[in-house]
């Protein structure tokens, strides 16, 4: 890994329909993400638009911050957006989600793949927190789909217990 990117990869199974799973990956943000992954302080909310080339943003109130741009948008298949993800103004990232039938119903994977432009942020530490941070979401997503239980903004806006196991490279 170079010390100006990083690329990870983190899934989960759920036990439900992918078209359930895209449903509240796209349309029910607030139930599954939530605190510490959020822009703005306070209990927020996140649209995922469903365009090429329309913001990701998250709004707080009258308050709003960006997250990126829709870059691939195929419904219950594929959600990609390009930005700063979070991280700030010397990086530039991208995020996928794929949902695919499995055993158990729907796999869910996300990608990130970052790189940091300018500046001295400690790559690896930042590779590390949005390991753990997207592996504790897809666990707050999987635990809505199946149960209900909200753990984003909308509802307990804290982690569920789920074990983490760090990505390898995505290559």
């Amino acid at each position: 890994m170079a010390d100006t990117d990083f690329h990870l990869v983190q899934s989960t199974e759920v036990n439900a329909h992918p078209d359930r799973v895209w449903d509240a990956l796209v349309d029910r943000t607030t139930a599954w993400w939530g605190a510490p992954y959020l822009l703005l302080d306070g209990p927020s909310t996140i649209d995922l638009p469903l365009r090429a080339g329309d913001a990701v943003v998250e709004h707080l109130a009258d308050t709003s911050a960006l997250w990126g741009a829709v870059t691939i948008c195929a419904p219950r298949r594929v959600y990609a957006w390009h930005g700063q993800m979070g991280i700030g103004p010397g990086w530039e990232s991208e995020v996928r989600f794929d949902l695919e039938p499995a055993r158990s119903g729907a796999r869910v994977s996300v990608r990130q793949d970052s790189l940091r432009l300018w500046g001295d942020a400690d790559v690896a530490g930042m590779r590390r927190s949005y390991d753990f941070g997207w592996a504790d979401l897809l666990a707050r997503l999987r635990i809505f789909v199946e149960t209900g239980e909200q753990h984003g903004s909308a509802g307990r806006n804290a982690a569920p217990e789920f074990a983490f196991e760090p990505s390898g490279s995505a290559g």
